[in-house]
């Protein structure tokens, strides 16, 4: 099922209480304390919050531990 997703365009966004992980993202755009904004396939997703930072990252996959406060789409 993993190397199914890897291989498609399709992209998955897990939210938990103090994290938010990402599988399937194009590329990191801007990284502030309060504001991270990640490029998907034709969308950006805006992630606010407090404290926010990048805890892991490999070329599929991220997670975004903090606390957000709300996520945004963009096209």
């Amino acid at each position: 099922m993993i190397k199914n997703i890897i291989k498609s365009d399709m992209y998955e966004i897990v939210l938990r209480e103090n994290f938010l992980h990402i599988k399937n993202y194009i590329n990191v755009l801007e990284i502030y304390p309060n504001k991270i904004i990640i490029l998907l396939k034709n969308k950006k997703l805006i992630i606010n919050g407090n404290d926010l930072i990048i805890s892991a990252l490999d070329e599929y996959e991220i997670l975004i531990k903090g606390n957000i406060k709300g996520i945004d789409f963009n096209e």
